[in-house]
């Protein structure tokens, strides 16, 4: 019994990564395996990726057997054409083979698509590291410029002597740019090659002489280099702990009124603890104040309402009575006493 109309027989139930969730799995993949700061590129690394792209993913294989590829530069490429037929001991290189010839003049880059850049190079933050040095806390600012777009264009040449293996070719590469273009990772990033033509170089006018097929695409690389060397990190907040030890205990000086309504007389007693100099105490009864006492004190300033007084002084209801006693010996208490006579 045929399969229904639209039967799907393998469905992809993984979901897909969309919008800050895949710039975000990007960056990731180009940190992997290194350090926080991304790899940098260099034209020998986008040389050494197209290499590999067209080694592994084209992977041409005819007859049973991998074709090679072969690396020139534009020098090599001339040099080559010229002497090829005498590559081995019968005069002849063995058919096919694949070159890859890197023009060496590269062009400001397109992936920009005519956009300007920020002038200067200024660096951009890349990635805050937290740090922590077993006392100070803090993160590393990892900052890096914006990259240099170029271009560069390779000529990828398939030589076969027959029409069968071009056909081969020419089907991998149609089937690699199916959809306009062709993303490869050269140190993890995200490169575009973009197919632009396809050319023929084939030599058969004569035909005394030895008959083969060139056929030559052109392929561009939007590409970025981005230099390590300008890489920078600068150390940015540091949170140092501070460790305090504080007592719950709170230490003023006590004091005691004592008034006899009969005798119209009144006692202020205070007691200076260790580390407590002074008092301000809240008058509730009008009084003047002719006599002071003190132990374990070189001098005693005594306020009223802010103003420094000397016995005899007089107090009414309300008022604020502020006493301040510099010890003789601060390791020990110090007491104070002050009377007089109710008003």
């Amino acid at each position: 019994m045929g399969l229904p109309k639209n039967y799907r027989k393998y469905l992809n139930i993984t979901p897909h990564k969309q919008g800050l969730a895949q710039r975000q799995s990007i960056l990731d993949d180009i940190s992997d395996q290194g350090t926080y700061l991304p790899k940098g590129i260099l034209h020998e690394d986008m040389d050494q990726e197209m290499i590999s792209y067209v080694d592994n993913e084209i992977d041409l294989s005819l007859a049973g057997e991998k074709v090679p590829v072969i690396f020139l530069s534009l020098q090599r490429w001339a040099e080559f054409t010229k002497t090829w037929q005498y590559s081995d001991i019968n005069k002849n290189i063995k058919l096919p083979f694949i070159t890859i010839v890197r023009k060496p003049d590269p062009q400001v880059g397109t992936n920009y698509a005519g956009s300007f850049n920020i002038p200067g190079r200024p660096t951009f933050t890349y990635m805050k590291v937290p740090t922590w040095s077993g006392n100070i806390k803090g993160f590393d600012m990892y900052k890096i410029p914006q990259p240099i777009s170029v271009d560069i264009k390779y000529e990828v040449r398939l030589f076969c002597n027959r029409m069968r293996d071009l056909n081969n070719m020419n089907r991998k590469i149609l089937t690699s740019f199916s959809a306009g273009e062709k993303y490869i990772r050269v140190n993890g990033h995200p490169i575009p090659l973009m197919l632009d033509s396809i050319g023929d170089e084939s030599v058969i006018t004569n035909l005394d002489e030895r008959k083969y097929y060139v056929q030559l695409y052109t392929i561009n690389m939007l590409g970025y280099l981005l230099d390590e060397d300008d890489f920078i990190v600068t150390p940015a907040i540091n949170r140092a702990i501070n460790f305090y030890e504080i007592s719950e205990n709170l230490y003023r000086a006590s004091y005691q009124v004592e008034a006899d309504d009969e005798k119209k007389t009144i006692c202020i007693s205070v007691l200076f603890q260790r580390g407590v100099s002074n008092v301000t105490i809240p008058i509730e009864i009008n009084a003047t104040y002719n006599s002071v006492t003190s132990t374990n004190s070189d001098s005693v300033i005594v306020k009223v309402n802010g103003t420094i007084v000397t016995t005899p002084f007089n107090v009414v209801n309300g008022d604020s009575l502020y006493i301040k006693v510099n010890k003789s010996d601060t390791n020990i208490s110090s007491e104070f006493e002050i009377s007089g006579t109710i008003s």
